[in-house]
């Protein structure tokens, strides 16, 4: 479940939790009404950190040994521009990480994904001089519907996967977009400043 998921479930457990609260105190029940008040401040806070975290999501379509991959070239202030990227974007609210990679691969490539598969994510903090977390699922697409059509944010190009790494990337992507080409599962946390990666940590999951 995502966090945008997620979000409407806290906020309907935090009323119900506050009105108990204002049950139990009206009764006079002050040690339960203090554990509620407890319980109630560590979802606040739970909520206020969320509201911070933007969810993303990524998909490689690889196919034949080669990447679609889109050139960021036609959107003036788009921070992504001038580098490659995947297709995909942000997680809307009450949307899972599928339906978004669905809409967002439909959106800016006119394919329908009829066989994909979830690898991993990653985990940023500070990217793009950006004041909080960003958590970006990330999909490989074996199969798709309709021809692929032209994107209003950036050039389509297949890419031979072996010359990926040699494109104009984010720093943080060339430690992980092997392992979403090659299928391997993992969770990277990437710390940035500025363009640059100051610190990164990786876990690959041994898959049989």
């Amino acid at each position: 479940m995502t966090l945008q998921q997620q979000k409407p479930l806290i906020r309907t457990l935090m009323l119900l939790i506050l009105l108990l609260i204002i049950i139990f105190i009206f009764i006079e029940q002050y040690l339960i009404g203090s554990i509620l008040s407890s319980v109630l401040l560590i979802l606040i806070i739970y909520y206020l950190t969320i509201r911070k975290t933007v969810e993303t999501t990524l998909c490689l379509i690889v196919n034949d040994g080669q990447v679609l991959m889109m050139l960021r070239n036609k959107k003036k202030n788009d921070v992504h521009l001038h580098k490659y990227n995947g297709l995909g974007g942000k997680v809307e609210k009450g949307e899972s990480m599928h339906d978004c990679v669905k809409r967002e691969v439909f959106e800016e490539a006119g394919i329908i994904l009829t066989k994909y598969q979830y690898i991993g994510k990653a985990i940023f903090k500070n990217f793009a001089n950006s004041i909080g977390k960003e958590i970006m699922y990330c999909f490989i697409g074996y199969e798709y519907e309709n021809n692929i059509g032209d994107c209003n944010e950036g050039e389509l190009q297949w890419i031979p996967k072996e010359k990926v790494l040699e494109l104009p990337l984010w720093e943080g992507d060339k430690y992980f977009l092997m392992d979403i080409i090659e299928a391997r599962p993992f969770t990277i946390y990437l710390h940035y400043n500025g363009d640059k990666v100051v610190d990164y940590k990786i876990k690959r999951r041994i898959t049989k």
